[in-house]
């Protein structure tokens, strides 16, 4: 499959085209960028083709999937540029920044006979589906509370769009996303209540540490803390009435060589596992299998909607 990007963005260059190289049927034919990056980075990469706007790319015919990396406020205008151009999207999380413009998104791809998803890469390292394996066989008894964190410190002088309010900046949108979106996607519960509190910076005017409580259809309680001025933390405890669970690299096992580790506590004792998955690029592999075996990804779809209404509601509280 011939894959265009859409953005010379550090993510695309860091994470997905490497991806790209070692996944399986996959060939970067494409860049484009609209800041005059798109020649230095095919150069870099090896890639064929250089185009200097989004435009030129999707026109393309070769082309048959993309990938975007854009900034948040732009995942909707392009995932469905992409769409009426005949081009299969992998969009960078969040989808949208509103529930309703994801239905958007997926509407538009289903219309043009393209395949939709978002990249939240963290959810195709196996560590996960040991989790959701553990809890659904009782291991840890029932599932009382998941508490998740997901920090880092970063240079607030740079020209970063995380701190652009405008763009859907902020800590809960850049890794907040990602401990309301495993909660659900672990437990597979829907959410009945919704808290937060967060430290909104005085200069940028988004939130740089927020603290979210979610509250379970099952009555479990979810609280997902998230920041740009903590160490670097990455992991989730799912706790039960026997026992708990500690994924601790749950989002970025990638900088650990792609090792999982993972820790269940029970009656029994204590077990520590290391569990290998290449995230990107099973990601990767799991969407162009999809569309090759012209496989569903409505759950997909369905749980994207479900956690950016949940981020939506935390948003307006903040």
């Amino acid at each position: 499959m011939k894959w265009g990007i859409l953005s010379t963005a550090a993510i695309a260059k860091k994470a997905l085209i490497p991806a790209l190289h070692r996944a399986e049927d996959a060939e970067v034919d494409a860049i484009a960028s609209q800041s005059g990056k798109e020649k230095e980075a095919a150069e870099e990469f090896g890639i064929p083709k250089a185009y200097s706007s989004y435009e030129l790319l999707l026109a393309d015919e070769e082309i048959e999937a993309v990938y975007i990396p854009l900034p948040n406020h732009l995942h909707k205008e392009w995932t469905i540029k992409a769409a009426e151009a005949g081009k299969h999207v992998l969009c960078e999380k969040p989808a949208a920044l509103k529930a309703q413009d994801v239905e958007d998104m997926i509407t538009a791809c289903k219309q043009n006979q393209v395949y939709f998803l978002e990249a939240f890469m963290y959810q195709f390292h196996p560590q996960h589906e040991r989790v959701k394996q553990w809890i659904e066989e009782g291991a840890i008894g029932d599932v009382g509370l998941v508490r998740a964190s997901f920090s880092f410190n970063f240079n607030r002088d740079s020209n970063n769009i995380r701190l652009d309010v405008n763009k859907g900046g902020g800590a809960l949108w850049d890794v907040g996303c990602y401990g309301i979106h495993s909660a659900l996607h672990v437990l597979g519960q829907k959410v009945k209540s919704v808290n937060a509190v967060a430290h909104i910076d005085d200069k940028f005017g988004v939130d740089t540490t927020a603290v979210a409580t979610l509250m379970l259809e099952d009555e479990t309680i979810v609280q997902v803390d998230c920041s740009f001025d903590a160490v670097p933390r990455n992991e989730y405890e799912v706790i039960g009435t026997k026992g708990m669970i500690k994924v601790h690299d749950a989002y970025r096992p990638d900088k650990k060589d792609h090792q999982g580790i993972v820790t269940i506590q029970t009656e029994n004792g204590t077990e520590e596992m290391i569990i290998e998955g290449d995230q990107y690029r099973l990601q990767v592999e799991t969407f162009m299998n999809a569309i090759q075996r012209q496989e569903s990804f409505v759950d997909y779809h369905r749980e994207t909607v479900r956690y950016i209404e949940v981020m939506e509601d935390l948003q307006q509280l903040l």
